[in-house]
């Protein structure tokens, strides 16, 4: 279970241990500095300074200041240090993460906001750690320093200096809440803008498309100006305050001032000391005025690790395998029902059987169930109610990498990474030999057109493959799968979006695919199933007809309906009107 929200707060701060020691001791050697400077102001005063103490106190100084500086560089260095290993390891934790959360999870957040979190949000973290947090252990540090020394030249100055301070809590207590709403909607802003233009960049080839009718330029801006407004409130919001806070600890040197000239005017303490607490508050006052200034850092960093923990907080489930393994490829589906979304059916009570080394294809217009069917074999999310069985086995007690070994898909979304097409292929088998990327790439119908380009098989596919058409993405996944050789096959609608070349190229790959495999094919084009062992025809979510193409023929009124169109469409052609 991955520790709450106060856990992880406590773990990235702990990595500054060494440096919060090296700061405090490179504090009390700057107040040092100055009691030495005291002294020798005191030696002065009583005629007593000579050429021996000047250098001895100037040696003094010398070695404090100098002690002063490497400590504190030392500091610097080991929070930049504990704050860049921070930053790699909450990055390494979120991405080891999210490959153990379920699909689900990927569907209900946004790309741009899990973006958002793993650039901008864990980046506050190294800002804090390696600038906020060292400046406020020194601005916590140097004024208890001051107060415990003030304490040791008189006790009556020292509760001056500090008279003001517990109005100024107060105050900051009071402001905490409002700064954290204020920052809650910075961060809505912030993470609604990172959407948007990660949305714009990746839709741009339709927005120019659309020239001057489209809308979402204008809808992006407006988001960018609502930021930029919302961040200039924020800052009224936070500035105002800060002046009034600061207001009151600049008022511990006034009370200091009125307090220890009574004091010295009656004789109670000395010259020195009161010059000494004027020069000490001083100071005391600075660091307490860059304390406050700090608090809406502690405040960002609060709501930077609340976002993190919003994926490292979510549970992953990892299921174990249970039982003995699968002891074939047939897929039963027994009263299965499920939804995306609570109360939300998109399947109901299916009763299916894919029997073992079958050619089987579901058919059905969009929405009716079919990629959900898909889903549920893969694993990707559980039914709601029935079961799933692969080799009479029940999927819920098959773990993932079991699930993988049995099942492939080919989506009709290919992605394919910036790396070379070998590299794409072998994502199906790691360790593949060059010779096997060779004749899965054969059996794909891929090898010719590879051997066209340049490079081959080193071909860098640009970023999701943009160098490839469609087509060859396609023929890519299939290579893969070829290259995985698991006994399983889903083709989801792989043909749908390909034009009558690549289309008959992809199904004679399809046919070195799915050779002594349990195939199930995902289709609208009813022309490329019409000899599948069995047709499945779904319509809102339930099971409307099976069989055989004749048999449906026979039977099934909306499979006869849906070959009606498919006829229509196919012998659709533009005409001349005259």
């Amino acid at each position: 279970m991955k520790p709450n929200r106060m856990n992880l707060q406590k773990k990235y701060k702990g990595r500054n241990k060494s440096s919060n020691v090296l700061m405090a001791l490179s504090v009390v050697l700057g107040v040092i500095s100055t009691f030495i400077v005291m002294g020798i102001v005191r030696l002065y005063s009583l005629q007593q300074l000579t050429t021996a103490s000047i250098v001895t106190y100037g040696l003094l100084i010398i070695i404090c200041q100098i002690l002063k500086a490497v400590l504190y560089a030392f500091s610097i260095h080991k929070a930049h240090d504990a704050a860049y290993s921070s930053l790699v390891e909450i990055r390494l934790d979120i991405i080891d993460h999210l490959k153990k959360m379920a699909i689900s999870f990927f569907h209900k957040r946004k790309t741009g906001d899990l973006a958002n979190i793993i650039n901008h949000d864990v980046e506050q973290v190294e800002v804090f750690l390696a600038h906020a947090y060292p400046e406020i252990i020194v601005a916590t540090l140097i004024p208890t320093t001051i107060f415990t020394g003030l304490l040791f030249v008189d006790w009556r100055l020292a509760l001056a200096l500090v008279s003001t301070i517990p109005v100024m809590m107060g105050l900051m207590r009071l402001f905490h809440k409002f700064w954290g709403e204020q920052f809650e909607k910075y961060n809505q802003h912030t993470k609604r803008m990172s959407e948007d233009l990660l949305e714009y960049i990746a839709t741009i080839p339709v927005v120019k498309a659309f020239s001057k009718n489209e809308t979402r330029t204008k809808g992006v801006l407006d988001t960018m100006h609502r930021y930029t407004k919302w961040v200039k409130k924020m800052n009224m919001h936070v500035s105002i305050p800060m002046g009034v806070i600061g207001l009151f600890v600049e008022g511990g040197i006034v009370v200091l001032a009125i307090v220890g000239s009574l004091l010295c005017a009656n004789h109670l303490i000395t010259t020195e000391q009161f010059i000494l607490s004027i020069i000490l508050g001083g100071i005391f006052v600075g660091s307490f005025a860059k304390l406050a200034t700090f608090q809406h850092k502690k405040i960002i960093f609060g709501k930077t690790v609340k976002s993190i923990n919003t994926i490292l907080g979510v549970k992953a489930v990892k299921k174990n395998s249970i039982g003995k393994a699968a002891d074939s490829t047939q897929i039963e589906f027994e009263d299965v029902t499920f939804g995306y979304n609570k109360g939300e059916h998109v399947l109901q009570d299916i009763n299916l059987i894919f029997r073992a080394n079958s050619i089987n294809a579901i058919v059905g217009v969009s929405g009716s169930g079919k990629s959900s069917i898909a889903n549920l074999i893969m694993g990707f999310y559980e039914t709601d109610k029935g079961d799933i069985k692969i080799g009479g086995k029940h999927i819920k007690n098959m773990d993932e990498e079991e699930i993988r070994q049995l099942v492939s898909i080919v989506q009709q979304d290919v992605f394919l990474f910036n790396l070379s097409i070998e590299e794409n292929i072998k994502i199906g088998k790691k360790h593949a030999s060059r010779q096997e990327v060779i004749e899965a790439a054969q059996k794909a119908q891929l090898h010719d057109m590879i051997m066209t380009l340049k490079d081959g098989y080193d071909t860098i596919v640009g970023e999701g493959g943009a160098k490839l058409s469609g087509g060859e993405k396609q023929r890519i996944s299939i290579a893969r799968m070829i290259l995985k050789n698991a006994p399983i096959i889903i083709l989801d609608e792989a043909t749908s979006a390909i034009d009558p070349h690549n289309e008959f190229l992809i199904q004679r790959a399809i046919d070195h695919l799915s050779k002594d495999k349990t195939l199930i094919m995902i289709a609208h084009h009813l022309n490329t199933i019409v000899n599948a062992n069995q047709i499945i025809v779904m319509q809102e979510g339930r099971v409307v007809g099976k069989g055989t193409h004749e048999e449906l023929t026979n039977s099934c009124g909306l499979y006869n309906q849906m070959l009606k169109e498919q006829r229509r469409v196919d012998g659709w052609e533009i005409k001349e009107v005259v």
